[in-house]
């Protein structure tokens, strides 16, 4: 199989990251996420704990923190043209290696908008899906689950536009859309994997 890049972008709450590591281990290539911002750190030459402050990582003792602080906030080390730029060197650095790999999230779609071997998918799922998946996951009551969604959906959103100058739920630069929902973790990595046979496997 030729040389090809993976990039994953996700609605909050649609089992996005799971879906990235089950894809990447069926197809025995690197699974970049929470890698690139240790990277990318080291290359702003940003304080590591700063860009782990600002990830997001949701985990239940985290949660009322997420509440109140902005995730990609107009504060945040990531909201800088300098963190930007940092992590777009890292993921190019990534990309210029030759090897496939999935970069997940991190505006990996647009960044690497004029490589020839990338392939863009989009997870969503109805908020109804989302909300029950993380109640379940994190132990939630639904009104949380809710606000904790709308909040980390709008940063992202505002992250997302600001380096791209896009809405990040846009067809344009997205290969393939898939409802979790419809298809559940297994039918879209097995949808996903033979989209990649197909174009990269010649």
């Amino acid at each position: 199989m030729k040389n090809y890049i993976i990039t994953i972008g996700r609605e909050f709450g649609c089992g996005g990251r799971e879906i990235g590591r089950t894809l990447a281990s069926k197809l025995g290539i690197p699974f970049y996420d929470k890698d690139l911002v240790d990277m990318a750190a080291k290359e702003a030459g940003v304080n590591v704990d700063v860009f782990q402050q600002n990830d997001e990582v949701v985990g239940r003792m985290r949660y009322m923190k997420l509440l109140k602080d902005n995730i990609y906030g107009s504060t945040s080390a990531f909201y800088t043209d300098q963190a930007v730029d940092a992590q777009a060197k890292v993921i190019h650095d990534i990309a210029d290696r030759h090897e496939p790999c999935i970069i997940f999230g991190r505006c990996g779609d647009y960044i690497l908008r004029e490589y020839r071997n990338v392939v863009n998918f989009f997870l969503y799922a109805p908020l109804p899906y989302r909300v029950k998946h993380l109640m379940e996951l994190y132990h939630l009551n639904e009104l949380d689950t809710i606000k904790l969604i709308q909040k980390v959906d709008r940063q992202r959103h505002n992250y997302y536009k600001f380096v791209t100058g896009k809405n990040r739920g846009d067809r344009d630069g997205k290969n393939m859309e898939l409802d979790v929902s419809k298809f559940g973790v297994g039918g879209c990595v097995k949808m996903m994997s033979t989209a990649v046979e197909y174009l990269y496997d010649k």
